[in-house]
């Protein structure tokens, strides 16, 4: 092995670690069979382990399981390295390499140009017989079809590979191998059957398969150790924790159980090290096969949409609104001719649960909502104040909408014009200096007041405030008489931002 094949596959696993830790644990095809050895890995309760279990499982699990290689050229010559940009070279390792073989030059004959492949890789697993492989969105993502090559511990090596699709907010792609033989038919290849994630229960025995470090087909036990973990690397997360060791090169491989079914697709790991810790999380199969179908037969995932925005309760605004739980999301605004508009949600509305799932946070709308597909009913407990000045709870039947491919599951624009100095105490309604808006509905926000209560609750001029506590306000009294309606200390704004409706909390003067 030359000294720049060496390095570059060095680096290889450098460049893995330097994006987010994915790790991956693998599942098996098919149901342990019905031999002395494996009788003791059938689905009874009470299952008892013995010298064989952990055996049968990979010999099970282990075909199915993919080494996935996303290639790019670097090319050596008399002048040098070029090293072009591309899948697997972000500018970090980009930069690395360059300054690896500028250093190390002279050791390259200036005579003979030769090509190095570098690759970054992850794992995959096989679904179907028909050549569908299900891995992590991040895995392939900015490759095209033909940087992507496929290879099975048989040793079959697959180079027409196709992306099928890919879901960014779960972070799962779909690959299909269209490698046939010599007849023109599909080859049959091994594939795992999925488990019941739901089914799954903390301190389920579990193994995963995947290829860490590029040492492939490598099997690691472990148990499921918390269900319901969100950790941030995907829009929208419900992730089984496991200690089943997995490094980077794990990233969308096999988690199986001890039936050899697949009950979950490995994504990350927590580490402050960049290896594992004894922390992976894993997408639940019931999350991976519903977004996995949905591709296969529709090229992307259709995900359940309400159309509302959302505001985290704070106890500032629970107390505006008169609600006593501590629990629940605030309804900013509904999007016109969506799901939520059509079954009647209004801004001010809180959402306390959904299907009888209670809702803390923003992340737990995203997964009961996101993770069902369009045409979904769903129960919504909401409480509304309906004019009287007392909440009521509401029971409200919605039947999903389809997410529009562009929509974002984060915040609505916070963009803004910055802060302006030099309006006097006197021309201010709580730091700020207002006019009508243009369109006649609303006060526009001219300036804010530097250290003002409103700066502090991030408001901004250009903003446009359509409601003070929850009343309209059109001019500069309908602001003041709205400002006496507030016995909580603080005052709840109603506030659209470059066509984004907010709620702002804004401290009392």
């Amino acid at each position: 092995m030359t000294w720049y094949s060496k390095n570059l596959a060095i680096l290889a696993t450098v460049a893995l670690c330097s994006a987010p830790c994915m790790a991956q644990l693998t599942t098996a095809s098919a149901a342990v069979p019905d031999t002395d050895e494996s009788t003791s890995t059938s689905s009874a309760p009470d299952q008892v382990l013995t010298r064989y279990t952990f055996r049968n499982v990979a010999k099970k699990v282990t075909p199915a399981v993919v080494n996935i290689k996303i290639k790019s050229n670097i090319t050596m010559g008399r002048n040098g390295a070029q090293i072009l940009p591309g899948p697997g070279l972000d500018p970090s390792m980009r930069d690395r390499l360059q300054r690896l073989f500028d250093s190390e030059g002279w050791n390259q004959d200036p005579d003979l140009a030769r090509d190095y492949k570098y690759s970054r890789t992850g794992s995959g697993v096989i679904v179907r017989a028909n050549g569908y492989v299900v891995t992590s969105q991040h895995v392939v993502s900015d490759a095209d079809n033909g940087d992507i090559e496929i290879s099975m511990p048989d040793g079959r090596t697959f180079s027409d590979v196709e992306i099928v699709g890919t879901d960014t907010l779960s972070d799962l792609a779909v690959l299909k191998i269209n490698d046939t033989d010599t007849s023109g038919a599909a080859k049959e290849l091994p594939y795992l059957e999925w488990a019941d994630s739901d089914q799954a229960q903390v301190g389920d025995h579990v193994v995963a398969v995947g290829n860490p470090l590029e040492f492939t087909n490598s099997v690691s036990e472990g148990i499921i150790s918390a269900k319901h973990r969100t950790i941030n690397k995907a829009a929208i997360e419900d992730l089984l924790q496991t200690t089943a060791m997995i490094n980077p090169g794990n990233s969308g491989g096999a988690l199986v159980d001890l039936d050899c079914k697949l009950v979950g697709i490995n994504m990350a790991i927590a580490t402050s090290t960049g290896m594992w810790s004894g922390l992976g999380f894993a997408i639940p199969s019931n999350v991976a096969k519903s977004v996995t179908d949905q591709i296969i037969k529709k090229g992307k995932a259709l995900r359940g949409y309400l159309g509302i925005q959302m505001r985290p309760l704070t106890i500032g605004l629970a107390r505006q609104l008169g609600y006593k739980q501590d629990y629940g999301i605030v309804v900013a605004d509904v999007t016109p001719g969506t799901a939520a508009d059509k079954a009647g949600v209004q801004h001010y509305d809180i959402i306390a649960s959904v299907n009888g799932k209670k809702i803390d946070q923003f992340t737990d709308m995203h997964r009961n909502i996101g993770n069902l597909p369009a045409g979904t009913t769903v129960t919504l407990e909401i409480w509304r104040d309906d004019g009287d000045g007392k909440l009521k709870q509401i029971q409200q039947d919605v039947v999903l909408g389809e997410r529009p491919d562009d929509q974002s599951l984060q915040a609505g624009n916070r963009a803004g014009h910055p802060s302006l100095p030099g309006v006097r105490p006197d021309d201010q309604l709580l730091g700020m200096q207002l006019k009508p808006a243009d369109s006649g509905k609303g006060l526009e926000v001219t300036q804010v007041s530097p250290k003002s209560p409103t700066e502090q609750a991030d408001v901004k001029a250009g903003d446009i405030i359509l409601e003070v506590n929850r009343k309209p306000v059109n001019s500069i009294n309908d602001f003041k008489q709205a400002l006496k309606n507030s016995n909580t200390g603080s005052h709840l704004l109603y506030i659209e931002r470059n066509g984004t409706a907010m709620l702002q909390m804004v401290p009392g003067d």
